[in-house]
């Protein structure tokens, strides 16, 4: 018997506190580019995926919609924050395309996040 799963590719991510945590991706549909002018990305990580609060939003920069290229990054300060007096932090994340019009959001990428501390750092 087949099987059809519908859901976001698995990818897991560790961030360092203190650094840029920057990632490139070329989305794609049916083998070419996906064109996703006019969509909007979000990518947000939460301590569990029942979790209220949002820990950490990643900065998506549109690098080329067209041809289907972001910058997807999440900043090495807000991780520091996260962490405060903690060496470690893990939880889930997911990366939505928000379409305009009256499709539904899709998800493209879902995992565990894991955030470190970083050792060196600014003295102070």
């Amino acid at each position: 018997m087949a099987a059809i799963t519908n859901g976001p590719s698995p990818l897991d991510w560790t961030v360092y506190a203190g650094d840029a945590n920057v990632a490139h991706f070329a989305f794609k549909q049916a083998g070419l580019p996906w064109d996703m002018t006019d969509a909007q990305l979000v990518a947000q990580a939460r301590l569990t995926a029942l979790t209220a609060e949002v820990a950490l939003e990643a900065t998506i920069t549109e690098v080329n919609t067209a041809g289907g290229l972001y910058d997807i990054a999440w900043d090495g300060e807000n991780v520091r924050t996260l962490l405060g007096e903690t060496e470690k932090w893990a939880g889930v994340w997911d990366l939505q395309v928000l379409e305009v019009g009256a499709n539904l959001p899709t998800t493209m990428l879902r995992g565990k996040l894991s955030a470190v501390l970083d050792v060196t750092r600014p003295m102070g």
